[in-house]
């Protein structure tokens, strides 16, 4: 056990003594940001496709299964992008119209479809909760209604962004085991 002099080491007290009375007194700021959640739903309203629903595709004549949600909107309501990151793609889907991708890391993305307008650009660096688009688009064949088509795909594959809404950091506590270790310095 190493010793230390307080004597010697003023500073190293006093900024001791002024942590132990943030953390006791509830003075100390949260360690973690004001975003709760890695993903939020990026338009308010009602899942009215949910992922892996079957739903007939009249162009092509067959069955499908949906590889997102589908979420129920007005007529140029806005999206938001569902985390941060990088906008790699701004285009047209085949599916579904007016298309938006967001790159979060090396293997997560969110995809935007039915889109009337995009407002960011490839390449631009979108916050959890900033306005990247607005919907209205009416040629998906899953649902005739203006809606948002809300997928997210990890390592290539599609996943239930409900699952992914679920994730919430006011929670990860219970995964965390803490246990108190003796101190590692002493006072004279």
């Amino acid at each position: 056990m190493q010793k230390y002099n307080t004597r010697t080491n003023p500073l190293k007290l006093t900024l001791f003594l002024l942590l132990s009375f943030s953390i006791f007194s509830g003075f100390l700021l949260p360690a973690y940001s004001y975003i709760k959640s890695p993903f939020i739903l990026p338009l308010e309203g009602e899942i009215i496709t949910v992922f892996r629903q079957s739903y007939w595709n009249e162009d092509e004549q067959k069955q499908l299964r949906h590889t997102g949600i589908d979420i129920s909107g007005k007529y140029g309501q806005k999206v938001t992008a569902a985390g941060n990151g990088v906008v790699t793609y701004c285009g047209f889907s085949p599916i579904g119209g007016r298309t938006l991708v967001i790159k979060h890391n090396k293997k997560i993305r969110t995809t935007y479809l039915n889109l009337m307008q995009i407002f960011v650009t490839t390449g631009a660096y979108v916050k959890q909760g900033e306005i990247i688009a607005a919907i209205g688009a009416e040629d998906d064949p899953s649902n005739l209604q203006p809606h948002l088509h809300f997928g997210v795909i990890y390592d290539d594959k599609y996943l239930d962004p409900e699952d992914l809404l679920k994730i919430d950091y006011r929670n990860i506590s219970k995964f965390l085991n803490l246990k108190y270790l003796p101190y590692d310095f002493e006072f004279e």
